[in-house]
């Protein structure tokens, strides 16, 4: 039996994938579980244009996170905290470098800042934004005292 996956299934096939399975499995499991659709031929084509939209939708927001990128390739910033014989007082955590960029124009979400270490001193550090698994970027983090 002809089926249009309704969503990715491990080891079936991904989202709008056309996929011929067992009828048992199609009518006992699949479509009660709204997983799949018989794929007719009007189906088959709500699907391709379903496929072609989210293309579509993931390259612009692909295009978007590279010009990100490039805005954030060698950008350095500064951030200033209270601090003793160039000890902080606390750290200087991804909010607070959320918090700096979003003053510049630039929203970065949080969990998309790494950082390797805790930053607890006085200096400059190399911080990396993930913005997808294959966009990454570099910029610099000055700390000054207060």
């Amino acid at each position: 039996m002809k089926i249009i996956l309704l969503q990715d299934i491990k080891n079936l096939g991904k989202k709008g994938d056309v996929k011929e399975v067992a009828e048992g499995y199609a009518q006992n499991f699949l479509m009660p579980k709204k997983l799949a659709e018989i794929a007719t031929e009007g189906a088959i084509k709500k699907a391709e244009i379903q496929k072609e939209k989210e293309k579509s939708a993931k390259m612009a927001e692909m295009e978007e996170l590279k010009n990100l990128a490039n805005k954030l390739k060698n950008k350095k910033i500064s951030i200033s905290a209270k601090e003793k014989g160039g000890k902080l007082f606390g750290s200087i955590t991804a909010k607070n470098i959320e918090a700096e960029l979003k003053k510049e124009g630039l929203n970065i979400l949080p969990s998309s800042i790494i950082i390797k270490e805790a930053i607890k001193k006085v200096g400059e550090y190399e911080i990396e934004i993930k913005l997808s698994e294959e966009i990454k970027e570099k910029i610099r983090v000055e700390i000054k005292g207060a």
